[in-house]
């Protein structure tokens, strides 16, 4: 089995090639065996997240605890394993860090609604919450768009530059610009990025302001959390989503939908943009809503565990 701890994952893959592989999952959620819904323990504010799933040659399983207290401690938020088998035999192949397996995830797929929901000369992006999923954000955000420049609202000084030292080692071409607050952000740039873990929305419930914009919401993880006002959905009239699970599980969908701000109809999967099935006009409002699913954990899984084989990064054991 290879242990691949959270430094051998970072410098294994590109951001580039990293959104090849959330392209990838969300081109295969048609074809591969369902992917259940991941299970929630909870217990004092905290969540443990179980999430299988199974493709043609692997299987994965992540295991995540979700601490946001761990933010004022100077600690990772969230924390787990990723254990990858061999789709045949069933034997462990690799045991991953799932914090960097979880951000560099999160930040591919996030990025797939900046690649078919923004228009292409976009060169600025805004995030709000300069955490570790913000990072990652902004640096896959670039791998898709000639992004040159990342305004950004932070909770401190400290997560600030945290911030910019992932952002430059990774895109060291960004230009990093603090803004002063939410509005300020919405003045600055056209695609807005929400990665907290707020459970009210981060920006004005403000037609004016919000009107024309791209927003993708990362962070809310639970039905009563919503990152993203009501006037977003409005302008907008759609939610897409990177997977089913989204329309029970997140306050981003499910308020939305119970106020009748847009019809079920109008809520569907980021893969029919990636396959084409169907098309968005990136000249108007739109929204994107990602909680994360276990087949992008197994895609991107099985491409870091691909890339350390081939460069024998990582460390061997025998179990």
């Amino acid at each position: 089995m290879l242990i691949l701890t959270h430094t051998d994952l970072l410098d294994l893959l590109t951001p580039a090639a990293l959104v090849d592989a959330a392209e990838s999952a969300a081109r295969a959620q048609d074809r591969e065996p369902p992917t259940p819904k991941r299970q929630h323990i909870e217990w004092n504010g905290n969540t443990l997240l179980t999430m299988p799933a199974v493709a043609s040659d692997l299987v994965g399983v992540k295991l995540v605890c979700v601490v946001p207290g761990n933010a004022l401690r100077n600690l990772p938020v969230t924390n787990g394993v990723m254990v990858l088998s061999d789709g045949g035999t069933g034997t462990p192949l690799a045991l991953m860090n799932a914090a960097a397996l979880t951000a560099m995830r999160t930040g591919a797929v996030g990025a797939l609604g900046v690649k078919y929901m923004t228009p292409a000369d976009t060169r600025t992006i805004g995030i709000i919450g300069c955490g570790v999923q913000g990072s990652w954000q902004a640096i896959c955000a670039a791998a898709v768009r000639r992004v040159e420049e990342v305004f950004c609202v932070a909770r401190s000084a400290a997560s600030l530059e945290r911030f910019s030292a992932t952002v430059r080692k990774h895109a060291p071409q960004l230009r990093i610009t603090p803004a002063r607050d939410a509005r300020a952000l919405l003045e600055s740039t056209g695609v807005i990025i929400a990665a907290t873990t707020a459970a009210e929305p981060v920006l004005p419930n403000e037609p004016a302001l919000l009107q024309g914009k791209h927003f993708i919401s990362i962070g809310s993880y639970r039905p009563t959390m919503q990152e993203l006002p009501d006037a977003v959905y409005r302008l907008a009239g759609h939610i897409v989503i990177d997977s089913d699970t989204a329309r029970e599980e997140v306050g981003d969908v499910i308020a939305p939908l119970e106020k009748r701000i847009v019809k079920p109809a109008d809520v569907f999967l980021i893969g029919e943009l990636v396959a084409g099935r169907r098309s968005i006009d990136a000249s108007r409002t739109t929204a994107y809503k990602t909680v994360g699913m276990a087949l992008y954990d197994l895609f991107v899984a099985r491409a870091l565990y691909q890339q350390a084989r081939s460069r024998g990064a990582g460390h061997e054991i025998a179990l």
